[in-house]
């Protein structure tokens, strides 16, 4: 047994995603799947928004990161995101991650993911440059072109009557399995208001 690699924690800060709206992602799943083959689709106890990945982290390095969090969620207040919109990454032309977007609140997400990566800096974190806050309905394994399924996914385009509250942030464990990852709070960090 690699003893290096047992000895850290594979974490990310995410926002969490209530089982009513993790109900109804699965549906958008279960329309999408007779179009798209060779797929592996996101189990929906798995469905978060990532604020920044953080990879292997030393166990004696959990106090300070959540430390750190928690600062930063005392100066935040709580807010609404709405989800809607499907895409790809790179492109629908040639995906690899097909994606539910956030129709409202997405400029928010944006923010507090940028306050997370530079409240991280401080503990040795690098920087992440890129952010496209996104839910990941499925990763593709072959490349597949989406564009002939715009028309179907457009009925996607907002899911009605359902948005979140966002009041807090959760430091992650990720394990992974060969049958998926397990995700497990770590810590839960609730916003000042």
């Amino acid at each position: 047994m690699d003893t290096a690699k047992s000895a850290v924690i594979r974490c990310f800060v995410a926002i969490e995603i209530p089982e009513s709206i993790q109900a109804l992602l699965k549906s958008v799943q279960t329309d999408l799947q007779p179009w798209i083959y060779k797929a592996s689709w996101t189990k929906p106890r798995n469905f978060h928004l990532t604020l920044k990945f953080l990879g292997d982290v030393r166990p004696e390095a959990i106090n300070d990161i959540s430390a750190t969090i928690q600062r930063m969620a005392d100066t935040h207040s709580s807010f609404s995101i709405a989800f809607g919109g499907i895409g790809a990454f790179p492109n629908l032309a040639r995906p690899r991650v097909l994606w539910m977007g956030i129709k409202q609140g997405a400029s928010t997400v944006s923010r507090l993911a940028k306050t997370v990566n530079h409240e991280l800096t401080h503990l040795g974190f690098s920087t992440d440059t890129r952010f496209h806050p996104h839910l990941t309905l499925a990763r593709l394994r072959t490349a597949t072109n989406l564009e002939p399924l715009k028309n179907i996914s457009r009925k996607h385009d907002t899911i009605v009557g359902r948005s979140m509250r966002v009041n807090e942030i959760t430091l992650m464990q990720s394990q992974l399995h060969s049958n998926g990852a397990i995700h497990t709070p770590l810590s839960v960090h609730h916003f000042s208001a």
